[in-house]
């Protein structure tokens, strides 16, 4: 993008590029009055992870995008639109597993590589000239005056303007930080001290309790062990007490997705200062899963020489809100969460919809900016805060403490395997249940109502 070119309407920097910052920037860019610097801190554009899946929800939000037919040509099949099964929970943690049951979805379950989403939206954002992306801009702070741009402040001691800032930065979110700093400031101002205590409090993630493990084994590996193990074709969860995992083929079949987790509940809440991201011998992964069924067994046999890495899965409390002024955040800077609902890319990409709709929208200005953010922030923020709640929930189901459990064998009993399984089910039905259409049409209508009165 030239400087020359002066934006008719305003500048927007989006300071992070992973799937959300990339998501809202190209839907941004296909506006012509506007115009998009991507910052993003590393050296060159990644996508952290591995394998991801994505429901139909996000499949419609994809559409509205003219994104999905990019996915869909990762796929080795066409999804369709009909509930099917979508993944296989067992228990697992004993030698004979024993079937819970399948949850069913609308159309089949996509799967794949996170670096090959985030590839489809480099090579689509390429293409387009209102758009600008700057590698090893890492936020320091920045600055938000009323009347003049936004001034932001880099790690490397370089500056920049803009008129309205993204926050797309991850956990560690730097517009995130100062955003509620000063909030809590303006709150200070007002002698309401207890709330500015609060808000400070908010800025910082909390540990979610739980550990996970992840790697991609080859194919063909799993399947010169057991030719016909499912997680060669299907997604499966293997529940155990706090533990399980689940595999899953991802890049056309060529690698099974794995990712086991171990949960330590008293540790729930607070604020881990160990590395969050570490390399982990395969051994120790192997030996949590010890006495289990063979078909885990199968799997952790595969491990042995892979790399391994531990994440210590951090996710945000609930924030009061995701937009403050001419700023606002997206994605995990906003509501990271547990990865049970398999929600996490999806959540950041309806976010970045919803922001893309309301900024290209006519009736937002550089004026009515501070009330286009808040009303993203009224529509979004109870939305994600329902994901990332279900998700939780999730979380202990997949480790069987979502029941009371006073005799740890009781829980062979087909009733109690059969409620967790329910109460799995359930925490999905939004994903088919609601319409994507006609939640962007409803806040959009809202939009248009507020600024027009």
């Amino acid at each position: 993008m030239s400087d020359s070119l002066a934006p008719s309407k305003f500048r927007v920097a989006i300071c992070g590029g992973g799937i959300g910052g990339l998501t809202l920037a190209f839907a941004l860019s296909k506006s012509p009055d506007i115009f998009v610097d991507v910052y993003e801190a590393a050296s060159k554009f990644t996508e952290i992870g591995a394998g991801m899946s994505l429901s139909w929800r996000t499949r419609q939000v994809l559409k509205s995008l003219d994104l999905e037919e990019d996915v869909i040509r990762l796929l080795p099949f066409r999804p369709g639109e009909d509930r099917v099964p979508s993944v296989q929970y067992r228990k697992a943690d004993q030698p004979d597993g024993l079937a819970m049951g399948t949850t069913y979805s609308r159309g089949k379950l996509m799967t794949l590589h996170r670096a090959e989403f985030h590839e489809v939206l480099l090579n689509r954002l390429s293409s387009e000239s209102r758009c600008r992306t700057s590698l090893s801009k890492r936020l320091e702070s920045y600055v938000q005056q009323p009347g003049a741009p936004i001034m932001l402040h880099f790690q490397d001691g370089s500056t920049a303007t803009c008129d309205i800032l993204i926050g797309a930065d991850g956990l560690k979110s730097a517009v995130r930080k100062t955003m509620f700093q000063d909030a809590a400031k303006l709150a200070e101002s007002q002698h309401q001290n207890a709330d500015a205590a609060e808000l400070r409090n908010l800025i910082k993630p909390r540990f979610s309790g739980f550990f996970s493990y992840r790697t991609l084994i080859p194919a063909a590996r799993l399947s010169s062990i057991s030719p016909q193990h499912r997680a060669l074709s299907s997604a499966v969860q293997y529940l155990g007490k706090n533990k399980h995992m689940i595999a899953y083929p991802i890049s056309r079949g060529h690698f099974v997705n794995f990712v086991a987790f171990e949960f330590h509940p008293h540790e729930e809440g607070i604020h881990y200062d160990g590395p969050w991201v570490a390399n982990e011998d395969p051994p120790y992964v192997q030996g949590l899963f010890g006495g289990w069924e063979k078909e885990v067994g199968e799997i952790v046999q595969c491990l042995g020489g892979l790399k391994i890495t531990r994440w210590a899965v951090n996710v945000m409390p609930t924030l009061p809100f995701f937009a403050f002024g001419n700023v606002a955040i997206l994605g995990d800077a906003a509501h990271a969460m547990t990865p049970f609902q398999g929600a996490g890319a999806g959540q950041a990409v309806e976010d970045a919809s919803i922001l893309a709709a309301f900024l290209s929208d006519k009736l937002a200005t550089k004026t009515t900016m501070p009330q286009v953010l808040e009303i993203y922030s009224r529509v979004r923020q109870p939305l994600a805060t329902e994901v990332a709640s279900r998700a939780r929930a999730n979380g202990k189901h997949f480790s069987l403490r979502s029941l009371a459990e006073p005799d740890h064998h009781d829980l062979l009993s087909s009733a109690r395997l059969q409620g967790i399984m329910e109460q799995i089910q359930d925490s999905f039905e939004w994903v088919y249940e609601t319409d994507w259409d006609v939640d962007l049409q409803r806040a959009t209508s809202l939009l248009q109502v507020q600024l027009a009165t």
